[in-house]
């Protein structure tokens, strides 16, 4: 007969490691794309565009990114952001099926990271005080 114990609460959740080989092999073939794309703005100032995490779906067909952008002069909202990546998305889709070696080629879906920016509103008021 088998004991019940405690240590089954302390058992640590396996992660799929295959899906996290998917999502840096995702992360680092979108940063190399958007670092050769040239994104500027209406005045035409650099902008930065930062991929912070890949959430993709249980059978790997959609990949949602999302993204931080930064401008040296001013801040951007997200929608004109959004509207530069997509004035170059048939390239950045293309460079992107060109470069990943899958059996599917995951659909991309852009977002805006809206939790770091707030996690930064509220660093900055915490020094504040």
């Amino acid at each position: 007969m088998i004991k019940q114990n405690d240590f089954k609460l302390f058992k640590i959740p396996k992660k799929n490691s295959r899906f996290e080989k998917l999502t840096q092999l995702i992360k680092k073939t979108l940063g190399e794309i958007f670092l050769n794309q040239d994104f500027r703005d209406d005045e035409g100032n650099n902008l930065l565009i930062f991929i912070d995490e890949v959430a993709l779906s249980k059978d790997g067909k959609i990949a949602t990114v999302f993204l931080t952008n930064f401008s040296k002069k001013n801040k951007l909202s997200e929608s004109e952001s959004l509207g530069l990546i997509d004035d170059n998305l048939i390239k950045i889709k293309k460079e992107f099926s060109e470069k990943i070696f899958l059996r599917y080629t995951p659909k991309l879906k852009f977002r805006f990271d809206y939790l770091r920016k707030q996690s930064f509103e509220i660093d900055k008021i915490i020094d504040g005080l």
